[in-house]
């Protein structure tokens, strides 16, 4: 991904070439169709089609709307996919400067044991010895994770994105493992919180977050196409969204991403996500697929906002939250009617 000089040449295709490069680009679409990764929620798989190695897929969601949980969960599903489609060589990378490597692992523990992610956090274990054999699984999943951990307080690393790439690359080459890694899919979390970029501070500091924001999702695009891999981004949405066919709920749309509309114009999906209890009180009513519902705090909307290449997008679920094990499924009450 270094820089190079521009060579006008490269930027021209005869219709030979242009040709000839999308016969290539579907031989290597069948080739690589294992390397997709599948979002496993039931209903929702029937209409995400896989995302293929280079694609970039964006969560977009405000504050504490389940974007990193949301993140975690299709982690989890995809490392489970791996496994049954023995795919021993692969493993996912999760980039995160939002929650600590240890954070990040309570809700895997939680998933494997049935204790609660937020009593684990606050050192609060019922049963020890299946904490530590759940421990023992999971260092066996293969996911690995680049950012902070308390273990290394003393070394905390700048991870701008170019920082980033640059341990991923190690990770893949095997330097730091001792055994090279094919990443199977690469998750960001979050956008909006990469730190300031060298390579992008040259502007005033009233422009400069938006630049970087649209520089960086631009560079996760090449990512994918550097690392042959799917690349997952979470994305903070604007606290102003703009209006929804659904009136009331505050499901963010393609535009909705903070800072830039490069964020909707460059990502090849998008799934978004609004959690009602955040802004409408426990035990109202909400209005959706004409049905009238109460507001409950695990309710989840999850609508997919685009996805590229003749493939449909806009359908939106109501889907619910076990929070203890970070599973997430449709409301079977509001779309069986639907989809039966």
């Amino acid at each position: 991904m270094t820089k190079k000089v521009f060579d006008p040449k490269e930027s021209v295709y005869t219709p030979d070439e242009s040709s000839a490069y999308a016969i290539d680009a579907i031989r290597n679409i069948r080739a690589n169709k294992r390397r997709s990764v599948n979002l496993d929620i039931a209903y929702i798989r029937d209409y995400f089609s896989p995302v293929l190695p280079g694609q970039v897929t964006s969560i977009i969601a405000q504050t504490s709307h389940y974007k990193s949980s949301f993140m975690h969960f299709w982690e989890r599903k995809i490392a489970h996919q791996l496994v049954e489609e023995g795919r021993e060589d692969e493993a996912i990378i999760h980039v995160s400067v939002e929650e600590c490597v240890e954070e990040q692992s309570f809700l895997f523990l939680a998933n494997e044991t049935g204790e609660e992610a937020g009593n684990l956090a606050r050192g609060e274990v019922q049963d020890w010895d299946l904490l530590l054999a759940a421990s023992v699984k999971i260092g066996s999943i293969p996911i690995y994770r680049i950012g902070e951990s308390l273990a290394r307080s003393e070394n905390m690393p700048n991870l701008y994105l170019s920082n980033m790439v640059k341990a991923i690359d190690k990770l893949v080459s095997g330097d730091v493992t001792g055994k090279p890694i094919t990443p199977a899919a690469l998750f960001f979390d979050y956008l909006q919180a990469f730190p300031f970029d060298p390579d992008v501070k040259r502007a005033n500091l009233t422009d400069q977050r938006r630049l970087q924001v649209r520089e960086d999702i631009y560079r996760l695009r090449r990512a994918a196409s550097h690392f042959k891999c799917p690349v997952v981004v979470g994305v903070q949405a604007k606290q102003e969204l703009n209006k929804t066919k659904y009136g009331s709920l505050d499901i963010p749309g393609v535009y909705d991403g903070e800072e830039s509309s490069s964020i909707g114009q460059r990502c090849d999906r998008i799934i978004t996500l609004y959690m009602p209890a955040n802004n409408i009180p426990v035990g109202e009513y909400i209005t959706f697929a004409k049905q009238e519902i109460e507001v409950a705090e695990n309710m989840l909307f999850v609508k997919i906002a685009k996805q590229r290449g003749g493939l449909p997008s806009g359908q939106t679920w109501l889907c619910r939250i076990d929070f203890a094990k970070n599973e997430i499924a449709p409301d079977m009450a509001i779309h069986k009617k639907d989809f039966v």
